[in-house]
């Protein structure tokens, strides 16, 4: 079983179904549906920043901490109109729970949403999460959780603007093999990317195995290193990260048949290390015959929160790598 009125709902991202909820960890997971109701409620737990549309357009942001019902007014116009509930906050470490979804007396439940032709998964780190990009360099740490909208980071953007089915598996302060500053050495995204919700990992007596059958991708964006090669020495070694990137993509290949890649650099302080090591991971690509993959470097000002890249960096970003997804994928219009 999930949360109540799941028939109904299509949940996009990684979510761990149990008895009675439905929880993710992932920044821009989202439920939803279609229906003909003056009001919807949502029965919500976890610390969350959410964003609520309908037909598609924001309507309204809100915060939950504890468990609460949340009631939005719906469109209430006697038609049907489809309704998103979005996870624009990062839970690292947590998760958000969603136990119902229910309607006003009266209201009705349309069809569930049918699943895009059109499938991209995004791999990375905080530049993925959209972390700090409503704010700025000079914001105070503790802002973050009230400045991050993965809504408005590049991942979002893109699949949005592709009408595309997606997942964002990324984690702040990450890298594939060393995290920033050493943090939970224990749990980098190589290991961590295995598991459904990646902010309760190694929480007991949670069943946490993706199922990587559920989601099958006709296109990845590999995002990682920046944490591996920035930030207080020592950064990782470049062997073992070259290896785990090998393994990495050999294990997507394996688990998504015919899948393609994107992968994508950006400028590191102080070294600069990661776009020529990610540059030699796709020339070694390119020469073992491999035509699944192609690679790009991004450049940022960064001048959102803890020097990361605001909204106005995730749009050009997007702007970059659009073209090149569009051509992996084949979505690009004539």
């Amino acid at each position: 079983m999930a949360a109540q009125g799941s028939e109904n709902i299509k949940f996009m991202g990684r979510w761990n179904h149990e008895k009675n909820r439905s929880c993710a960890s992932a920044p821009s997971a989202y439920i939803q549906f279609n229906a003909n109701a003056k009001s919807v409620s949502f029965d919500l737990e976890g610390d969350v920043r959410w964003r609520f549309d309908i037909d598609n357009k924001p309507v309204v942001y809100f915060t939950t901490s504890e468990r609460t019902v949340k009631k939005l007014a719906a469109a209430s116009d006697g038609e049907n109109h489809s309704y998103r509930l979005i996870k624009v906050s990062e839970s690292n470490p947590g998760e958000a729970c969603l136990y119902s979804v229910s309607l006003a007396p009266k209201g009705v439940f349309g069809a569930k949403p049918k699943d895009s032709n059109r499938r991209v998964e995004f791999i990375g780190d905080s530049f993925t999460v959209g972390f700090g990009n409503e704010g700025s360099i000079s914001d105070d740490e503790s802002k973050v959780f009230e400045k991050t909208d993965g809504s408005k980071g590049y991942a979002f953007l893109l699949a949005d603007g592709f009408k595309a089915d997606f997942q964002v598996n990324a984690v702040s302060g990450r890298g594939l093999v060393r995290n920033y500053a050493n943090i939970v050495p224990e749990w980098p995204l190589e290991k961590l990317y295995d598991l459904t919700e990646m902010g309760i990992a190694g929480e007991p007596n949670r069943e946490n195995a993706w199922d990587f059958g559920k989601f099958h991708p006709q296109v990845i964006v590999v995002f990682v290193g920046i944490n591996d090669f920035q930030g207080e020495p020592p950064y990782a070694d470049k062997a073992q990260f070259k290896a785990a990137y090998a393994r990495l993509l050999e294990k997507l290949r394996q688990q998504h048949p015919g899948v393609k890649f994107l992968l994508v650099s950006t400028k590191v302080w102080p070294n600069d290390d990661l776009t020529p090591t990610v540059q030699s991971i796709y020339d070694e690509e390119i020469a073992q015959g491999r035509k699944d993959v192609e690679f790009k470097v991004l450049k940022t000002e960064n001048q959102g929160m803890l020097g990361h890249p605001n909204v106005y960096d995730h749009g050009q970003m997007a702007n970059a790598l659009r073209p090149i997804l569009g051509r992996l994928g084949g979505w690009l219009s004539r």
